[in-house]
């Protein structure tokens, strides 16, 4: 080959590396000058991860500063799917299954292969770890559109710990352990209900935690972190921080020593009548603030497993004889009766057309309004009823606030049924089965409420779970205040339907069972037949709803609630109001007077004692 030839290959090849450096030289200004800010972004993204601060959620406490739910410490573990399929992580975990070093693995199997077995290694020892059907690692690398997905949630330090040494020991890598908040509750089996739940995400679902979500949630934080191919964090100039911000804390109306007393009372009902549920509300009938909640069967939060469903705001019922004085108020406030109005009940039988019949318990003859409250009279309370008329008694039913929601700061409440006059519902014996307690339903706050309306002269009162809500930076949010809703009967119609219901309680009457020793109690039975699921199949027979609320002192009331005991599994002689629900009533009072600081108002008749000169002392 003669050299001039030799000299053209020479220049040829000399020009194209000439230009393919020239090339190569301007690929290189392009990238790192022209388009610097866009390949500087993508592999930030590829190295940089995103993660949430989670909000440190608000406390909960009792009007007292009593802690009813707080936030512990928890770890959380995150697995990241790019980290999954991370060629290099997946070849350390079959490496050390196998016994091999990593770049044996590597000359023997194929990309994919190693994947593979991966994948079946990770879901083993997770399976293994917390447990199976935790999740499957599977479907996190066969799902591409997302990145960051949640493993375990809230796990006690010491298991955490466990399960990370468990994954190092077999070379499993892509998994994070992240502190994180969840929920203690300091008092496990009171207040269940009330206080509610939390989800996986810490999101407020029921109850407390449901309603008032907004307040104890606060907001999540994040930071960016740059991480290796081991999910390990490497100091960074792109690492940036928002911080959280912390939920407001809610301090309740409730008094957890009279939440205690109350709940105490209702287990042992439950082992003694075995009713298909039981519940109770006490409230400040000045104010409307509910002191204590509570009812059975509820449930158990470390488990979440049992009843959730807030039963005094969420459970219909008939109340049966509780509801007269919704009656016997209306023929008050109406100007149709006074206390000593005579009526007669026609000894105990009374028909009115075709298809009206009434029975009272017991052959009445005449009765006074009071005494038709005192002895519960259906007959008698149908004829205050008629002199009230349909229409208005119906106003009054709803100025009581029946038939609508309380608005309470709970989740679930129900409004009750109150049916109109003059509708497909209402049929010639409604107003004889309303002034009664039938043919209406309501819910045990409800009732209470209304009773207070009686006990504080008349004023109906909203009912008022929530005293306040402080900010994280200690900024009062939300500060109560008694908050009256309508007057619905004058102070003179209460005084007397108070008078009515000390009655009840006093000798002859049907709650002698509720006395309370060195205390007036006024309140009123309940015993209303329970309806089938099917309400137009009629009652069971000799299944019974009783009840009975009441309030005290009468003369200056710091008190009112009211027990429900559906379908107690008594003696069937004895399944009523007075026997069952008012003994219970007055047990739960006798704890909550000293408890309160009230100090007796009635001396003791075994405290009266002659002194010489034929006096008492």
């Amino acid at each position: 080959m003669d050299s001039q030839l030799l000299h053209r290959r020479a220049f040829a090849v000399t020009a194209l590396l000439v230009l393919a450096f020239s090339a190569l030289s301007v690929r290189i200004v392009y990238v790192q000058v022209v388009r610097h800010d866009h390949y500087s972004e993508i592999a930030r993204g590829e190295r940089m991860g995103r993660e949430y601060l989670a909000a440190k959620r608000g406390g909960i406490s009792d009007r007292y500063g009593e802690a009813l739910v707080q936030n512990q410490h928890v770890c959380d573990i995150v697995t990241d799917r790019n980290h999954l399929v991370d060629i290099h992580v997946c070849r350390r975990a079959v490496a050390r299954a196998r016994g091999m070093s990593v770049s044996r693995v590597a000359e023997r199997f194929d990309d994919e292969a190693v994947r593979r077995e991966f994948v079946v290694l990770a879901d083993a020892a997770i399976d293994s770890l917390l447990g199976e059907g935790v999740i499957s690692i599977a479907e996190v690398v066969a799902d591409e559109s997302k990145v960051r997905v949640m493993v375990a949630r809230g796990l006690p330090f010491d298991r955490a710990e466990g399960v990370r040494i468990g994954l190092r020991e077999r070379r499993i890598g892509g998994f994070r352990f992240e502190e994180s908040m969840g929920r203690h509750y300091p008092n496990p089996g009171r207040l269940t209900q009330v206080l509610g739940i939390t989800d996986a995400d810490n999101i407020g679902r029921e109850g407390i935690e449901g309603a008032l979500d907004d307040y104890l949630s606060g907001e999540a934080g994040e930071r960016w972190v740059e991480r290796t191919r081991r999910s390990g964090e490497v100091s960074s100039e792109d690492a940036s921080k928002k911080p959280a911000r912390d939920g407001s804390d809610v301090e309740l109306t409730i008094d957890m020593g009279l939440q205690n007393i109350v709940e105490g009372v209702l287990e042992r009902a439950v082992a003694e009548y075995s009713p298909e549920k039981i519940m109770a509300v006490f409230m400040n009938p000045m104010t409307g603030e509910v002191l204590a909640m509570a009812s059975r069967p509820h449930f158990d939060q470390s488990t979440r497993r049992g009843a959730r469903k807030i039963h005094p705001i969420a459970d219909r019922y008939e109340p049966g004889s509780t509801f007269k004085i919704v009656t016997l108020a209306a023929a008050y406030d109406q100007g149709h009766a006074t206390s000593e109005s005579i009526f007669f009940c026609h000894n105990g039988h009374y028909r009115e057309g075709r298809s009206l019949k009434l029975n009272d318990h017991r052959p009445y003859s005449n009765l006074s309004a009071q005494n038709i409250l005192a002895k519960s009279s259906n007959i008698g309370c149908y004829m205050l009823a008629k002199l009230v008329g349909r229409h208005t008694f119906y106003s009054y039913i709803k100025d009581f606030g029946f038939g609508s929601n309380t608005q309470l700061a709970l989740t679930g409440e129900v409004s009750g049924l109150v049916v109109k006059p003059d509708t497909g519902m209402w049929s010639s014996t409604s107003l004889s089965r309303i002034a009664m307690g039938y043919e209406v339903d309501v819910t045990a706050l409800q009732m209470v409420n209304a009773l207070s309306a009686i006990a504080n002269g008349g004023n109906l009162m909203k009912p008022q779970i929530v005293r306040r809500v402080t900010s994280s930076q200690n900024e009062t949010l939300y500060q109560f205040a008694p908050r009256k809703i309508r007057r619905v009967v004058s102070e003179s119609s209460a005084n007397q339907v108070s008078q009515a219901l000390m009655a009840v309680i006093a000798e002859g009457g049907t709650g002698g069972g509720a006395a309370v020793e060195g205390f007036t109690v006024a309140g009123k039975t309940g015993t209303a037949l329970k309806p089938k699921t099917d309400r137009s199949k009629g009652y069971h027979k000799g299944r019974y709803v009783v009840s009975f609320m009441g309030f005290l002192p009468a003369e200056n009331p710091v008190l009112a609630g009211i027990i429900v005991v559906d379908d107690p599994q008594n003696e069937k002689s004895r399944r009523y109001g007075g026997t069952v629900a008012a003994p219970l009533f007055a047990e739960i009072a006798a704890a909550a007077m000293p408890h309160m600081g009230v100090s007796p108002t009635v001396v003791p008749r075994r405290a009266i004692r002659k002194v010489p000169g034929g006096g008492t002392q």
